[in-house]
């Protein structure tokens, strides 16, 4: 490894710029906290059920040797 006979010299200057966001669109009022609540409650009746009882997967685990 290389050693540094010294450290990096400070900063003189720390100023920083920022980009203006004062026309950044506000997210929060595209929908309202109820209809948000309606929502959550909707997807689980979305999407079928993974790992139920009437499940039609047969497959067996796959047997693999590990070898490093």
């Amino acid at each position: 490894m290389k050693k540094f006979e010294r450290p990096a010299a400070p900063a003189n200057s720390l100023e920083l710029e920022f980009p203006d966001w004062s026309g950044m669109d506000d997210s929060s009022a595209r929908i309202t906290p109820e209809a948000a609540f309606r929502l959550c409650e909707q997807y689980p009746g979305l999407y079928p059920k993974r790992g139920s009882e009437s499940s039609t997967d047969t497959r067996e685990p796959c047997m693999v040797e590990f070898v490093l």
